[in-house]
């Protein structure tokens, strides 16, 4: 394979992967996926895309069993690959689905005609302010305006005769409720939401028409025919080797790229959190999805949990599964967070071993390199933690692992 990975060889007692590029590379953070909505997992576009170039070819298939804000999915396709992602979370396999389901030039046109006949501001309190329930949870915390802003939207969303284009605004109006008030202390006011809901939407609808015209051309296929070459499954990963939503002669899959929960880490990967720490669950009322589940849902468990047992209990029957869709030739990459990462990453290599795999040390910089691993800070952290004494709990680790044996 070309770009970072040359060959493997011994290292001490262990295989090692010699990476001819810096590795630095590898970790960037720049962002060159359109309309970069995120839900806070690890992976930056540009640690997805050099991953994908780095271990696999056109038309190999690219799993993402935690698929999150959909960036491996987006990456694979835009690169020619297959791809497949996999989430228990309905939030993220629709913000999968939809940043990877391709719009027409008719679409383009009616959503943007659709938004020139938007009600200015001050009409929007004669829309949004119908029904102001009290008791109403998916609007929980949300301030005045932010309410009237968003039911005034979605209430004119319902207008838009076609779906494909009703999911591609809901995206618009979530990413900018999560910019104007996710880990935000100031609550904007209903002008400031949609000046900025207006401007979101011209940019996505410029960069999504780049981004489809590239993949389309990366797959010599027409863009209305993108999404045979991905699947979005629904689904917790542990068993989602026997689903047969993704096709039997697209595996095995030549790499998996991913960030599972961190252990122990407090991550809000259902909630935003508004003003201080007041968690709201509207982006799930907006996506129109439903939201039913608390934070130990999608996270394999409490993280209070003494020895995390249940947390490591899911992760190897996860990577057990996972097992299924590969081959002696597959990598398996991550990036994983630790709260305590002294004992935590341990008994993760060790529950990665218990499901069959043996980890790969990166031969790079030495620079690069703490006790022999590679180690990021996390990208726009949007989870809370403390520093540790010898690794900032703050920090990721790449991980890199192959089938065992």
């Amino acid at each position: 394979m070309a770009g970072l990975i040359k060959r493997l060889t011994k290292y001490g007692n262990s295989l090692a992967l010699v990476l001819d590029r810096p590795v630095l590379n590898l970790l960037g953070i720049d962002d060159d996926t359109p309309l970069e909505i995120t839900t806070p997992d690890g992976k930056s576009p540009e640690f997805a895309r050099e991953a994908i170039l780095a271990f696999t070819r056109v038309r190999d298939l690219v799993v993402d069993p935690f698929t999150g804000g959909g960036t491996a999915v987006a990456e694979a396709i835009s690169l020619g690959r297959r791809a497949a992602g996999i989430d228990i979370s309905s939030l993220a396999t629709f913000l999968t689905r939809v940043k990877t389901t391709p719009l027409s030039s008719r679409d383009v046109d009616m959503v943007l005609e659709w938004a020139k006949q938007l009600p200015p501001a001050a009409n929007f309190n004669n829309i949004g302010c119908r029904a102001l329930e009290p008791n109403d949870l998916s609007v929980r915390h949300l301030s005045r305006d932010a309410v009237i802003f968003f039911r005034g939207l979605l209430d004119q969303i319902r207008q838009i005769p076609n779906l494909r284009q009703q999911r591609f605004v809901r995206l618009i109006l979530l990413a900018t409720g999560q910019a104007a008030l996710d880990c935000k202390m100031d609550a904007p006011t209903l002008e400031n939401l949609l000046g900025d809901f207006h401007t979101t939407l011209r940019s996505a609808v410029s960069e999504f028409r780049a981004y489809w015209r590239d993949v389309a051309a990366a797959h010599a296929v027409p863009p209305s025919r993108l999404t045979q070459f991905r699947r979005i499954v629904n689904r917790c990963s542990s068993g989602s080797d026997v689903d047969k939503r993704i096709p039997r002669e697209w595996l095995p899959a030549r790499l998996i790229v991913t960030s599972p929960p961190y252990p122990g880490v407090h991550v809000l990967y259902h909630r935003w959190q508004i003003s201080g720490r007041r968690e709201t669950p509207a982006a799930f009322w907006i996506t129109n999805q439903h939201d039913g589940a608390g934070e130990s849902y999608y996270t394999f468990g409490p993280r209070q949990q003494p020895g995390l047992t249940r947390y490591f209990a899911q992760l190897r029957s996860t990577f057990t599964s996972i097992r299924g869709f590969l081959s002696a030739r597959s990598l398996v990459v991550q990036l994983v967070g630790f709260s305590k990462p002294e004992w935590q990453l341990p008994v993760y290599l060790r529950t990665m071993k218990e499901a069959g795999f043996e980890e790969l040390m990166p031969l790079c910089d030495r620079g690069a390199l703490h006790q022999r691993r590679v180690w990021r800070p996390v990208p726009s952290r949007r989870w809370y933690a403390c520093i540790d004494r010898e690794v900032q709990s703050s920090r990721e680790v790449l991980l890199l692992h192959r089938l065992a044996g």
